[in-house]
């Protein structure tokens, strides 16, 4: 007999000290719909900052009178930097946190957690962000930059969906449900 699902989800892990604790595994579409809403809230913040970024360069460009456009190259530069560390340090700096969820985690109830049940380590939160880069921007980069470049893309774009999906259903095919990140 299967157990109806909200049951299969269910897990405990007894702490360090010997206390057993309870737990239930947020569903999959609950999990991809919190990092939908933080990447909607990461790329609107990168977007602000950016406009305020390049708006202040472009004035201080004209006061300056510079014709070869240097203060407009070093702030592309740091805008490049920058925005690498903010997609990164949005989720160490939530993750961290005393609720030990995002925004978008948040928003639906759910927050990360070690397989003891405790707090995830700065580590184990820095591991799961560069394989979330692995799973999600590369082939996101890769395949935008090709069709940008102009090049005949089709070889590209269907191996970048099928690095895309390998990643995306490997919750579909372990007991916890969890992505290649957290195993």
């Amino acid at each position: 007999m299967r157990l109806p699902v909200q049951d299969r989800r269910k897990r405990q892990v007894v702490t360090p000290e010997g206390v057993p604790l309870p737990f239930t595994i947020g569903a999959r579409g609950a999990r991809a719909l919190a990092l939908l809403i933080d990447q909607v809230l990461i790329v609107a913040t990168m977007a602000g900052i950016s406009y305020l970024l390049f708006t202040l360069a472009r004035a201080i460009d004209l006061k300056a009178n510079a014709g070869g456009g240097a203060v407009g190259q070093t702030v592309v530069v740091l805008w490049i930097v920058a925005m690498f560390l903010f997609r990164h340090i949005w989720f160490l700096y939530f993750e961290l946190g005393p609720r030990g969820a995002t925004p978008g985690k948040r928003a639906l109830g759910l927050r990360v957690a070690a397989r003891d049940g405790g707090r995830l380590t700065t580590e184990a939160v820095v591991a799961r962000n560069i394989l979330r880069d692995i799973e999600l921007t590369l082939p996101i980069i890769f395949v935008t930059s090709t069709l940008i470049q102009g090049e005949d893309a089709t070889f590209v774009a269907w191996a970048g969906a099928a690095w895309f999906l390998i990643f995306a259903f490997f919750p579909c095919f372990n007991r916890d449900a969890l992505r290649a990140g957290t195993w």
